[in-house]
């Protein structure tokens, strides 16, 4: 595991769901199965929208989709956040 802070690591998963309830359940779930992870404002490059996302080490990403979807939290989009760029991914 990377001991940088996932804001300062180069490579990171951004998770946005579909509402603030979502982000708090998603909080709590993440929390109890040990995944590090920060609630970020959705960046502007992603959406205009107020929101809250959460943020993942990339090597954490089919993890975090399995337990989001195993806890019946619909996820939006998922983007790669790169060298501060944010890069929609498609497949899921």
């Amino acid at each position: 595991m990377d001991c940088i802070p996932l804001e300062k690591q180069e490579k990171t998963i951004v998770f946005v769901l579909y509402s603030i309830h979502n982000v708090m359940k998603a909080e709590k779930v993440l929390r109890s199965q040990g995944i590090l992870f920060d609630t970020i404002p959705v960046p502007r490059e992603i959406s205009a929208d107020c929101g809250m996302a959460i943020l993942v080490a990339r090597g954490d990403r089919q993890k975090v989709l399995k337990i989001l979807a195993e806890s019946r939290i619909d996820v939006k989009d998922v983007y790669l956040r790169k060298c501060g760029k944010h890069e929609k991914e498609n497949d899921r």
